[in-house]
């Protein structure tokens, strides 16, 4: 199994937001997972979550539709905090040498410096 993922980039709050572009390699056959997560910084309230949903979007594939819920993650002051990321199982063929980007649209919007990261998860 062969994986890439995005590099760290900060969310835009309720605003459709590019978090990043992954361009699949040219053996690749298929995609068998997605993921996505976004980390609510210090200091988010009892009033702020970290939920919305990630979508992708590629011109030299047919993704769309495909909007999923976007895993999040709260960062706590006073402790550790783990965190698995879920990964999205599907089955995408004849995706080498695809670009896909990903954009994060939050729920509600944050004071804190929240960051995202996404990758996939390849088949054969």
């Amino acid at each position: 199994m062969k994986s890439m993922a995005s590099a760290i980039t900060a969310h835009g709050d309720t605003v459709r937001t590019p978090i990043g572009t992954i361009t699949v390699p040219t053996k690749i056959e298929s995609i068998i997972g997605i993921w996505c997560y976004v980390l609510g910084g210090p200091g988010a309230t009892t009033l702020e979550n970290v939920s919305g949903i990630f979508d992708l979007h590629s011109d030299s594939l047919a993704l769309e539709p495909l909007q999923l819920p976007l895993e999040g993650a709260v960062i706590l002051t006073n402790g550790v905090a783990t965190f698995s990321p879920r990964i999205w199982n599907c089955n995408i063929k004849g995706v080498a040498n695809a670009e896909i980007t990903c954009y994060v649209t939050l729920d509600m919007a944050q004071t804190v410096a929240g960051t995202c990261r996404w990758g996939l998860i390849f088949g054969a």
